[in-house]
């Protein structure tokens, strides 16, 4: 990541405003800054926005040998991309930084066991489940780690793994449309929590103008049973025993909060699955069928009339209203070749002439506005 410093007065605005216990953004000393978590149309699909620093996450599964030493295990694998397009701080080759989040994700989520990677076993020695996890940072607006871990997570947890069946040595594996996919099991959520210290002064989730101004920052990744799981130190900054301590209980509490708004946005994305029809652009042919019977309930009200004029005139064969054809047929036909009811006119000798039969077309899937 190039570094570009700040401009005099906006670092000696910061250090001033620092000093006296403020925070640039009106924020708390805890305090995030607001977290957006939106979910995709397919699964493992997740884009989080930390204040204005947007990560996007996508999660893949692809089936492969796995190693000689992890017969029956799958792998899991982070790849994260620092767009120039996000900031002026990074360039289009991978940067250290970059790097730097990558190892720390693995060593968070990966070496955690997070993921039951047994279960993304098929055959022993032969197929497993690979996961791949690739994040693209959109926006840049400071606290990179945080963002990533929230978007990472957040993917793992909505993916689905497609279905299998083992017979023999025959492996099935089913598309999304021939079973509904089966969710990771997820063992625990752990959060990374960064604060950063400028001066005495504790920056929990630091901005990117904060980040200029401090002196150094530690993540602490916690889950939500109250354990820590991770803590990576940056900067210069020397911590003592009861900082250290003081931190980890902001991150466990902060881990609480995240979860809670990952699981809730998950719920909601269920609810909002089972609700939406497949096709949400298309609206329900239930309604333009209600119609047409309506249609043809008022319509066959003046049925009575038009049979009795065809009756007696015998220049007209048949008429179209709607849904609804009524013809004559000729009494060489059978009342086999015709669909519908007939009717029989007779004469006062007493000779079957024509048959006139209502028959009803067959109705053409329509929707409103189409």
């Amino acid at each position: 990541m190039r570094e570009v410093p700040l401009s005099i007065n906006t670092k000696t605005f910061l250090e001033e405003v620092l000093k006296q216990g403020l925070r640039p953004d009106a924020r708390e000393t805890y305090d995030y800054r607001n977290i957006q978590i939106e979910f995709g149309s397919k699964w493992g699909h997740a884009e989080v926005v930390l204040g204005n620093t947007r990560v996007m996450a996508r999660v893949s599964a692809q089936v492969e040998k796995p190693p000689v030493s992890r017969p029956m295990e799958g792998s899991l694998f982070f790849f994260v991309n620092f767009s120039p397009m996000s900031s002026a701080k990074f360039s289009g080759n991978r940067t250290d930084f970059s790097t730097v989040v990558t190892r720390l994700l693995e060593r968070t989520i990966k070496e955690t066991r997070v993921i039951d990677t047994e279960s993304l076993c098929i055959v022993s020695g032969e197929k497993v489940i690979n996961l791949r996890v690739d994040l693209n940072l959109l926006d840049f607006a400071g606290n990179i780690i945080d963002a990533c871990c929230i978007a990472a997570m957040s993917a793992l947890s909505h993916f689905r793994r497609p279905d299998f069946v083992v017979n023999g040595e025959e492996v099935t594996v089913f598309t999304e449309k021939e079973r509904d996919p089966i969710p990771l099991s997820v063992l625990h959520v752990p959060i990374m929590c960064t604060i950063g210290f400028a001066g005495e002064k504790i920056l929990v989730d630091p901005s990117d103008d904060e980040e200029g101004v401090m002196d150094g920052f530690v993540s602490i990744a916690t889950n939500t049973h109250h354990e820590i799981c991770y803590i990576y130190m940056g900067g210069g900054v020397t911590l003592t025993p009861a900082l250290v301590s003081k931190c980890c209980e902001i991150s466990s509490l902060k881990t609480q909060e995240i979860s809670a708004q990952i699981t809730s946005c998950l719920e909601a994305d269920a609810a909002s699955r089972k609700v939406a029809p497949e096709d949400a652009s298309r609206p329900s042919a239930i309604s333009s069928i209600s119609l047409q019977e309506k249609m043809d309930k008022l319509l066959a009200e003046d049925l009575t009339s038009v049979r009795e004029k065809m009756e007696t005139d015998d220049q007209v064969e048949s008429a179209q209203y709607g849904s609804i054809t009524i013809r004559y047929i000729d009494e060489t036909d059978t009342v086999d070749n015709v669909t519908g009811v007939g009717t029989v006119k007779e004469k006062k000798d007493q000779t079957p002439t024509k048959l006139a039969t209502i028959q009803k077309t067959p109705e053409k899937e329509s929707f409103p506005g189409f």
